[in-house]
């Protein structure tokens, strides 16, 4: 798994998890790696659905904000 990746998400810290872990999010990061698209749109999309499957209503945050970490991500592989 990409390392800058987790680093992104652990930044991001969507569901305010104080302290936090380094793997916390390990098995979101790993469903967000495994999606294959250029498209920052669809990507920020999955990462809401994974979210919201993973936390229901203590994940809160935006499809904008959603977009907002997808664009870091696509530009890193890039």
């Amino acid at each position: 798994m990409n390392a800058e990746i987790v680093e992104i998400i652990n930044e991001w810290n969507p569901i305010k998890i104080y302290p936090l872990i380094e793997d916390e999010y390990y098995s979101e990061i790993r469903k967000i790696y495994e999606i294959k698209t250029n498209s920052v749109e669809e990507l920020a999309e999955q990462i809401h659905v994974v979210f919201v499957q993973a936390f229901k209503k203590e994940f809160n945050k935006s499809i904008e904000e959603c977009w907002w970490i997808a664009e870091k991500i696509i530009d890193l592989i890039k």
